[in-house]
């Protein structure tokens, strides 16, 4: 690997250092967990079996995706990006620890008219255990609007999709045990999908991890299903979180160091690892917590009904401006938007009034975080 990327001690190195270990040798923990959550971002192009029709090696994935293409150049700048998950393939591929895993039951789903986008894969680590990958939000609006309803109400559709997925892999694989896990709100469906399920399938988890996921309203927690399943839910966050810290959680997640800056730090590529570990941080930073209660005092002040119509007209916004994908929502936009909201008729006042609110509370969160890692950086130096 480049010096740069063996010196940010992150999971591609991981791979590097431990890739000829197998899981006999050394058991599965939380630095695997965020590699698989990871793995379930890249697009595979329908070389995994959807469910039902069998199970594919992940090194016969990567040699049939790489057969017409170029093999993968070592990214100099680490990201969730197609690269950078390409080479993570490849790697993956060509490591005793991981190339033998079989893929199997991919469920894809992309809906704009009802907010639904959802991804999930089954990787088989070995005959007896399985790791249940949720993706987390990609660039589509869709998935973002979900998101946002995280805070509206009591349930949004990927997560029923995340239940009725797990119940068919317990089904397809009835001698299994189960693990589940994803990256941001793919985190927030795996323990969704574990506490509402039985009894009988949630005796066959044995982990379930969040990874800078979201969390959720106060009545899941209290649930008895999430009771059941909580001492076996691992929430990992960065030290600046921002994502892993919206609505309610369990305080006993877990703090880890990231190479990277603010917002940047939900980008798992960039969290710390030394050995089988990620570097462990005894405490959020401050602009982190900062950030945490300035979102939620914002939306305790907006009932439930307030939230809806703010989430309904604010991706009617968006969705007006021609954009499809959160990267098509350039700055330019944003800037032309906030021009414009003021004389937009088509929205109430108090809605717009909300919006704007929102918005510049963004922009205020993402400064800090930005003067914070700015400040952190002249330090270590």
């Amino acid at each position: 690997m480049q010096e740069g990327l063996i010196l940010d001690n992150n999971i591609l190195s991981y791979i590097e250092w431990r890739g000829d270990l197998s899981f006999s040798k050394s058991g599965f923990n939380e630095v695997d967990n965020l590699i698989l959550s990871i793995l379930a971002y890249f697009d595979f192009e329908d070389l995994i079996p959807t469910p039902e029709n069998g199970e594919i090696s992940l090194q016969e994935v990567a040699r049939k995706y790489f057969g017409h293409r170029k093999l993968p150049v070592e990214p100099e700048k680490v990201g969730n990006n197609e690269k950078t998950l390409q080479w993570l393939l490849y790697a993956m591929s060509t490591s005793r620890r991981y190339k033998r895993m079989k893929l199997s039951a991919v469920v894809d789903v992309l809906d704009r008219e009802n907010a639904t986008q959802f991804y999930a894969v089954c990787i088989h680590i070995n005959k007896n255990n399985a790791y249940l990958s949720f993706r987390g939000t990609d660039d589509n609006l869709a998935g973002w609007k979900e998101d946002f309803l995280l805070a509206c109400i009591p349930e949004i559709p990927s997560q029923r999709e995340a239940l009725r997925y797990l119940e068919r892999i317990a089904e397809l694989y009835p001698l299994k045990r189960l693990m589940l896990g994803g990256h941001s709100k793919g985190g927030n469906l795996a323990v969704y999908a574990a506490a509402n399920a039985t009894e009988a399938i949630q005796s066959r988890i044995i982990d379930v991890w969040s990874n800078d996921g979201p969390g959720f309203q106060e009545t899941m927690l209290n649930s008895e299903g999430y009771q059941r399943i909580s001492s076996r839910i691992h929430h990992i966050v960065p030290k600046s979180s921002i994502v892993g810290m919206l609505l309610a959680h369990d305080e006993n997640y877990k703090i880890v160091d990231s190479f990277q800056v603010g917002l940047l730090q939900h980008d798992g590529f960039s969290w710390s690892v030394s050995g089988n570990h990620f570097i462990e941080i005894d405490a959020l930073t401050g602009e982190s917590i900062k950030a945490d209660h300035t979102i939620r005092n914002w939306l305790q002040a907006l009932s439930q009904d307030e939230r809806e119509r703010f989430v309904d007209c604010f991706f009617d916004v968006l969705y007006a401006s021609g954009a499809t994908t959160l990267s098509e929502v350039r700055k330019d936009k944003l800037k032309a938007l906030m021009t414009s909201l003021p004389h937009a008729r088509e929205i109430p006042k108090d809605v717009r009034e909300k919006i704007i609110e929102f918005l510049l509370m963004l922009r205020q969160i993402i400064r800090r975080l930005d003067i914070e890692s700015k400040l952190e950086k002249m330090r270590i130096h």
